[in-house]
């Protein structure tokens, strides 16, 4: 997309803090709400595409209190657990930012321009408990820089990056990514190496531990105290937030999603892909659909390898809300 367009939606949108609450299976209930509206009975819905989303734990909890057979959007945003993480959104742009020179195969952007880049950021809670037993320098050792993370002061757990056109009211998610967890475990990893074979066996470990200033045990301890709560839930809140944003602050309905090897052919990855999952389990999950149908968008391009992928009827996923 276009740099200005995607910067007068980050201006557009409000100032400050833009919390974002997830517990375990919230998509579900989000995505019935969507579906539901001021009533649905609950034996239609059991014929429809929804019906795999009437099984999980928490709609079940809202089904039990529904006496009439009716489900509906307020019901299901009635219920909230007593646990649950809180999450701060913001926004940034990724991309050759319309320089006709820059790499911009390298951005992995399916067409020239920018990405909106959604950030899913830590809170305060478990900011507190890394700086306690991480004891960052000014090199924050689970980051990666060359990736587009909030460059405010907040710690990024995860982010998707998205092309979109109101125009045609449709958005892609080109990626959903994180490098904090998998940093974090390969530096716990390392350190363990290092801790029970000695820094001179194993010399490639100074550059994987420069910047780390503590311990295995405060590292270990950060991990299953701070972190192990995240694991393995970023990516279904990190896509729920991605609808959640497109939907309630864009009002976009028809939202696509790589597939692995869409998405591969169109951002020319030829090696170290994306893991496979985020790309057919994950949006599987959230009921999107193959489909042989590309964005509108991507259509019109005029660029030659864009075209020429997609005159060979690549697969992406769909989710029309």
């Amino acid at each position: 997309m276009d740099l200005h367009a995607a910067r007068e939606i980050i201006a557009c949108l409000p100032e400050g803090r833009t919390l974002f609450y997830y517990f375990r299976g919230r998509y579900a209930l989000m995505l019935l709400s969507y579906a539901v509206g001021d009533g649905v009975p609950v034996a239609r819905l059991k014929q429809t595409r929804y019906a795999k989303l009437l099984a999980k734990p928490v709609v079940k909890d809202v089904l039990r209190r529904v006496g009439d057979g009716i489900l509906t959007a307020d019901a299901l945003q009635a219920l909230w657990p007593r646990e649950s993480e809180c999450y701060l959104l913001t926004l940034d742009t990724w991309g050759s930012k319309g320089d006709r020179w820059a790499n911009w195969h390298w951005d992995q952007t399916s067409r020239r321009g920018v990405n909106l880049v959604l950030q899913l950021n830590f809170s305060s809670e478990h900011n507190r408990l890394y700086e306690r037993f991480i004891q960052p320098t000014e090199h924050h050792p689970f980051v990666c820089r060359s990736h587009p993370i909030c460059e405010d002061g907040h710690q990024t757990l995860a982010w998707s990056r998205i092309d979109l056109d109101f125009g045609t009211g449709e958005a892609l998610i080109e990626e959903i990514q994180s490098d904090w967890i998998k940093n974090a475990l390969r530096k716990q990893q390392t350190l363990a190496t290092v801790e029970r074979d000695g820094l001179k066996r194993h010399r490639w470990a100074r550059w994987t531990l420069r910047d780390v200033n503590c311990d295995l045990k405060a590292i270990s301890t950060y991990i299953e105290r701070a972190l192990r709560r995240h694991m393995g839930i970023w990516p279904e809140a990190m896509l729920a937030a991605t609808i959640w944003f497109l939907r309630e602050e864009l009002g976009l309905r028809r939202i696509f999603y790589h597939t692995h090897e869409s998405g591969a052919r169109l951002k020319r990855i030829a090696s170290d892909r994306p893991p496979k999952s985020l790309y057919t389990t994950l949006p599987r999950q959230f009921l999107f659909e193959e489909t042989s149908e590309a964005p509108a968008f991507l259509r019109r391009s005029k660029d030659r390898h864009l075209r020429e992928v997609l005159r060979q009827a690549p697969r992406f996923h769909r989710l029309i809300l």
